[in-house]
């Protein structure tokens, strides 16, 4: 923890002095020129005097960011330099000889700057050697114009020179650099990946504009154009280029601060996503990294990747496209396909793509828990047709014979005048017959056969029979996947049968099915005191089966106000309607 807050410290702890330095030696040449020469209108003397200042302040503040901290030097660098050629007001020879050579080294960091965006590095040897010719020709025209003319005396911004044919190669030589530095900045933005443009057009933008101006204010030098002129065309590119580039790097800010701000709003957006819809994660991790192109890739066997569409994605490698996996682990969650120009941004970057695992691996566990869930759904379901199927077929018809045993034993009984006799087997056969209907009743409630049969509408008249007309439903004559009808049966009859238990006698108990897109609402409802338990063992357990079929329960029953239970459950397409005569018997 210690070396992570002072490595985050250092970069102040250098810009913070180096900058208050160099506002210091720009706001003593300032103030050592002003006034020297004819005068001149105060918004001349205030740009050209006020240039280097705004560019040093900026790159004191991009200095103490680590990503930027190469671009805040050359700021400072250019801000600084360019009051090197006020030391030409100085009478002392010495200065007045380094003020003079070193006059338009601001002009070479300019182009060491524009090729260096937007990383504040050189991409290679070109740019390297662009550079290089930049310094040797900024100092080196001026060089060598010092020790071929022997300049003498005070020199300002607003005193006419002789234009010599030293100033005049000077002058062509900074505009023929300029034009080609345009050129490769120019080309560099058009052929920019498209991230890149958007977060650092505005400053490129400027740095070409600034150029232009810097080629006319070198060409009105050249061609001898009076001093007036010159001046309004230089006001414009140091005025303009200084609050330009401070702006476009101000632009430059918010857009990366926007960007922050959609991902620290992320997790909140994250939050609400559930299993399914990865096409809405992938939309909204492209939003907060601002890269339209950003695709998910998921892993599948044999090490392939597919797009969320289950389009195998493109082997070969594009310069322009990034690959950032996403693990948990040893195991890949995701890869992420981006604009490569995402990787400048690596901290902003990782922090979204690590949020996005964490919704992959949530989506994960939330897949495998409901899968889990279907599992157990489907054992119990079979489990209970077992049971159902077989004291249906075993007890059931096994006390069915016993029953008509005991009746041919009591008529037989009763024909030889064995009043004792008939009324014993008269006892136990009524006992039996409500043992039969106990046991009907039994395995009706663990999976009635109907429902397998015929559908969820017949099982529910059957049902609402079974209760003497107190039951009202609308059931739409289709079918749904057998665990979806198997659900939507037990909310029913779990609600009719807590109606019928807790509300007042003779309350009115609706049932409504309806279709919800490949699903169905189900809907019970009745108008009775309310005031149902919802943590209660019921109907906890019934939200537990409707929640492992992937559905909902909702429960409303406020006392004195009756229930309603609502259960939204998923589906799939829907199966046919059998006839009657398909199946066994009811």
């Amino acid at each position: 923890m210690r070396i992570t807050v002072l490595g985050g410290l250092m970069p102040g702890i250098v810009a913070v002095p180096v900058t208050v330095v160099a506002l210091a030696a720009a706001g003593w040449a300032a103030i050592a020129s002003w006034g020297v020469g004819p005068p001149t209108a105060l918004w001349t003397d205030l740009a050209y005097r006020g240039f280097g200042m705004p560019l040093i302040v900026a790159g004191g503040v991009l200095w103490t960011r680590g990503s930027r901290a190469r671009v805040g030097v050359l700021l400072i660098a250019l801000g600084t330099t360019y009051y090197l050629q006020y030391l030409r007001v100085s009478g002392h020879q010495a200065l007045f000889a380094v003020g003079f050579c070193l006059a338009f080294l601001y002009v070479g960091v300019f182009g060491h700057l524009a090729l260096s965006l937007p990383s504040g590095r050189l991409r290679g040897s070109g740019d390297r050697a662009y550079v290089a010719i930049c310094y040797l020709a900024c100092v080196g025209t001026q060089v060598g114009r010092y020790l071929a003319d022997r300049p003498s005396g005070t020199w300002n911004y607003n005193i006419g020179q002789v234009n010599t044919g030293w100033a005049i190669a000077g002058s062509l030589i900074l505009a023929v650099l300029g034009v080609t530095g345009i050129v490769i900045v120019s080309r560099r933005l058009l052929a920019a990946l498209a991230v890149r443009r958007r977060r650092t057009g505005p400053v490129w933008a400027v740095m070409i504009i600034a150029g232009v101006l810097l080629i006319a204010s070198a060409l009105t030098s050249a061609t001898g154009l009076p001093l007036r002129f010159r001046l309004v065309v230089e006001v414009l590119m140091l005025g303009g280029g200084a609050a330009g580039l401070v702006m476009a790097y101000l632009v430059s800010a918010g857009l990366q601060w926007r960007r922050e701000m959609h991902i620290a709003e992320l997790p909140a957006v994250l939050g609400q996503l559930d299993a399914e819809p990865l096409d809405t994660l992938q939309r909204s991790l492209a939003e907060a990294v601002g890269d339209p192109t950003l695709r998910l890739l998921l892993p599948r066997q044999g090490g392939v990747l597919t797009d969320l569409t289950g389009r195998r994605a493109n082997e070969g490698r594009d310069p322009a496209r990034a690959l950032t996996p996403v693990s948990r682990g040893d195991g890949l969650l995701c890869v992420v396909e981006h604009d490569a120009a995402l990787s400048e941004t690596s901290r902003t970057t990782a922090i979204a793509f690590a949020l996005a695992g964490l919704v992959m691996e949530n989506v994960r566990l939330y897949t495998q828990v409901n899968e889990s869930r279907r599992r157990l759904l489907e054992a119990e379901l079979a489990e209970r047709r077992r049971i159902e199927r077989a004291l249906h077929d075993g007890a059931q018809q096994g006390f069915f014979a016993v029953l008509t045993l005991l009746g041919m034993a009591h008529s037989r009984a009763g024909a030889e005048g064995s009043d004792q006799l008939t009324a014993l087997l008269g006892t136990a056969k009524n006992q039996l017959t409500e043992s039969i209907k106990t046991l009907r009743e039994l395995s009706q409630g663990l999976h009635p056969r109907s429902l397998v049969q015929y559908g969820l509408r017949d099982t529910v008249a059957g049902l609402a029979r079974d209760h003497g007309g107190r039951v009202e439903y609308e059931v739409p004559d289709r079918r749904w996947p057998p665990d979806a009808e198997s659900t939507a049966y037990f909310v029913i009859a779990e609600g009719v049968t807590n109606a019928v238990k807790h509300a007042t006698p003779g309350t009115a108990i609706r049932v409504v099915v309806t279709p919800d897109g490949d699903g169905l609402l189900v809907a019970v409802t009745d108008d009775g005191q309310g005031g149902a338990d919802v943590l209660g063992s019921g109907l906890r357990g019934l939200t537990e089966r409707v929640a492992a079929a992937g559905g909902e329960l909702r429960v409303h029953s406020p006392r004195g106000g009756g229930t309603r239970l609502v259960a939204r459950l998923p589906g799939g397409l829907p199966t046919h309607s059998p006839s009657p005569t398909e199946g066994d018997e009811r």
